[in-house]
């Protein structure tokens, strides 16, 4: 019995070093300490509300933001760091130039790190009069809801259209002018051609007398035989555009202009009883016959012709 006793004292001195010699080689360095306990002191913390994923991957963050003066789609967006697009969307605005006062937009995850942005006061901005509450539109597919940028292309775009549009509307306008001036010129034309003579017709005879020298001799005109004091008649009404002495005409010469084109000049003269600028009629006197002869010319665009096919035949 006391042989088992001191044997078992044995072992709990052995055993009670060996947990001792374990115990020195533990490293006594400071201990991670993890605090599972519950502390109140008065503030409430707040639930995380977690971001709802909507049509189209927008994420709406669960803020809002009231419209004020000045406020545009633009710069919520930058001071929400925000993208415009989604902004629309998420609040089915069409037209972002048509936001109201008051009005509570929905704001989705910034995409951006927000920045302050200064408002325009000038931007248009409707007030709202009553309390009725804004309705939420479904929101569309992204494809279908223009962006703020394509919204500035388009008023551009339109712009562009209405300045094309101007000048065709101008070229037009001056496309029927210039038809206008040229009718208007033709019938000036066609009326001179009536009132110009025709080979053969319309001009009567400057004096009564027998042909000394014919246009198929001479090449300028005719030579009329008569007696000093004959009166000379115009051959045709016109007016008269030269009265004077010139070179290689005896007398005074007379030229009288009946048609933008054609003209008659009257040499041998004296007594001219019209001036330069006097209107005269068919068979009205121009002067008397200085000598014998009258020299009758007809020119036409400036070129002597054989006045036979301008006079009546006789």
């Amino acid at each position: 019995m006391n042989k088992t006793v001191r044997i078992l004292s044995i072992s709990v001195a052995a055993a009670a070093a060996a947990f001792l010699s374990g115990c020195s080689s533990v490293d006594m360095g400071p201990a991670t300490v993890v605090d599972h306990s519950t502390y109140s002191d008065g503030a409430a913390t707040a639930p995380v509300q977690t971001p709802s994923l909507l049509p189209g991957g927008i994420v709406d963050s669960g803020r809002t933001h009231t419209v004020a003066v000045g406020d545009t789609i633009y710069n919520i967006s930058v001071r929400y760091g925000l993208s415009a697009e989604q902004l629309q969307q998420l609040n089915a605005i069409t037209d972002p130039t048509q936001l109201r006062l008051g009005q509570v937009l929905r704001l989705p995850a910034s995409v951006n790190a927000p920045r302050a942005y200064t408002g325009n006061p000038q931007v248009r901005v409707n007030r709202v009069t009553n309390d009725t509450v804004l309705e939420t539109a479904p929101i569309r597919n992204a494809e279908t809801v223009p962006a703020a940028g394509e919204t500035t292309a388009t008023s551009s775009a339109a712009s562009a259209d209405a300045a094309e549009a101007a000048r065709k509307k101008a070229e037009a306008k001056a496309a029927a002018e210039k038809v206008r001036t040229q009718a208007e010129a033709a019938k000036s034309q066609a009326q001179q051609k009536l009132n110009a003579v025709t080979p053969g017709q319309r001009m009567i005879w400057p004096v009564r007398g027998k042909i000394k020298s014919d246009f198929a001799k001479n090449t300028f005109g005719l030579e009329i035989a008569g007696t000093q004091g004959d009166v000379v008649v115009a051959a045709m009404q016109g007016e008269v555009i030269w009265v004077g002495t010139l070179k290689g005409y005896s007398g005074t010469l007379a030229v009288v202009k009946h048609s933008p084109t054609l003209i008659t000049a009257y040499g041998g003269l004296e007594n001219v009883a019209v001036s330069q600028g006097s209107k005269i009629k068919s068979g009205q006197k121009i002067a008397d016959l200085k000598g014998d002869t009258l020299r009758f010319e007809v020119r036409e665009t400036g070129k002597c012709v054989d006045p036979l096919k301008y006079l009546n035949k006789r």
